[in-house]
């Protein structure tokens, strides 16, 4: 139980030793809180945007030796506007919430905050999903002398190893960045949660 939790308790609780707070001043402490969560969802989406675009502006040594069709890189650059427009919508939950005075708009802001980081790590999943898979697939068949040369020397069965390998790889690619935003977003989403759960409570 933290410290929210024993607050609302006296609260409720006439006979309480500790001074008794009232509903208004229960209420801003679940706004500052969930305030200042939202804020730190929106930066970190912005630290990530930051790190991508570094990333793709270095252009590491391994993109030099292998020569990607042009459709992936524009299949690649449209993955920054849709997280530039998550972002956008991040920051707009967060001015909500920080104007919110009411304790229902609130709860409706905080599911809505919610609900779009799930969409977000969804999308990034299912995007990098498909752009790691086609990328190493492509650069496998580049170092192997290119898709026609590999098309022409690789058997049925080999085929199958290597789209059942790659498809593993990328398995496991996605499982270290679900876990990586687990610990970015899902440890705020459950402290988002607790907050709704609390509001809901005091409405009650």
């Amino acid at each position: 139980m933290d410290g929210l939790d024993l607050l609302k308790k006296d609260w409720e609780n006439n006979e309480s030793k500790y001074p008794k707070l009232s509903y208004h001043e229960i209420y801003k402490m679940i706004l500052k809180k969930s305030s200042s969560i939202v804020k730190w969802i929106f930066y970190i989406s912005l630290f990530e945007l930051s790190l991508g675009l570094i990333l793709a502006i270095i252009n590491p040594t391994f993109e030099n030796e292998v020569e990607y069709p042009q459709w992936l890189d524009i299949f690649s650059y449209i993955m920054f506007p849709i997280i530039f427009y998550f972002i956008y919508l991040f920051y707009r939950n967060y001015k909500k919430i920080n104007a919110t005075d009411n304790a229902k708009v609130l709860m409706q802001n905080i599911l809505k905050t919610r609900r779009t980081v799930r969409y977000y790590i969804l999308f990034n999943l299912l995007f990098g999903g498909i752009f790691f898979s086609v990328a190493s697939f492509i650069a496998y068949t580049q170092l192997e002398g290119g898709i026609t040369a590999f098309n022409d020397a690789t058997s049925l069965a080999k085929y199958t190893v290597v789209i059942i390998v790659i498809l593993l790889i990328t398995v496991l690619f996605l499982g270290i960045i679900y876990g990586i935003y687990y610990l970015l977003y899902g440890l705020l989403l459950k402290r988002l949660k607790q907050n709704y759960s609390e509001l809901k409570s005091i409405e009650e």
